[in-house]
């Protein structure tokens, strides 16, 4: 009887411990999450809203800031994917960089940087050579096209692609017949803008 009574309380005191902490965590995640990564983000758009998509951890609060601020938040799927639409952005030159927290509120740090300009404006053509007016003379039916652009661009000449250069400068040798021939050149910028310049030229096939 004594031995139950020795006993007694301090099995009590046990439970009356377990039952203190017993919603207590002991396996509380300590480690921040990765930081989280864009996918196949564009450098330059036309409009002033972007739709932006990325991995986080799974469950994580992915938060987005603009110049600055934050801007949106959002949880990352089951899968990880985290998704943010028409992000609204100012004219000309943006910063984007994402966080993401997780569930124990351990913060990752600073994605990787986005600059994303807003760009209205199509690309600039400059013919160099030929120029509108000209006669071109050789054997080989072909017209040397020289030009230059001032930003990176698609550039094609009468429908064919041709090779930009790093200083924005290309050539383009294109075959021509006898007689008028119309050169066009199209540039579209990495935003989508679309430029085009035209002149008219005259091909002899003699020569010089």
């Amino acid at each position: 009887m004594s031995s139950v009574l020795f006993f007694g309380p301090k099995i009590g005191g046990a439970f009356g411990y377990l039952s203190k902490y017993r919603n207590e965590r002991y396996d509380q995640d300590t480690v921040a999450p990765g930081t989280p990564m864009f996918g196949n983000a564009p450098s330059a758009v036309k409009e002033k809203k972007v739709d932006l998509a990325g991995f986080a951890e799974s469950g994580a609060t992915v938060r987005l800031f603009v110049n600055g601020p934050e801007v949106h938040s959002t949880e990352a799927e089951f899968d990880g994917k985290f998704f943010f639409n028409e992000v609204e952005l100012i004219s000309g030159r943006n910063t984007i960089f994402a966080k993401a927290t997780d569930k124990d509120g351990n913060e990752s740090g600073k994605s990787e940087v986005l600059t994303i300009t807003v760009d209205r404006k199509g690309p600039k053509i400059d013919i160099i050579d030929p120029k509108d007016g000209d006669v071109i003379r050789n054997l080989n039916g072909r017209i040397l096209i020289k030009g230059k652009v001032n930003e990176k661009a698609a550039i094609r000449v009468n429908g064919r692609l041709a090779i930009l250069k790093s200083d924005y400068s290309f050539e383009f040798l294109l075959g021509v017949g006898e007689g008028n021939v119309a050169v066009k050149i199209e540039a579209v910028d990495e935003a989508g803008n679309k430029s085009q310049k035209e002149i008219k030229v005259t091909y002899v096939k003699s020569g010089i």
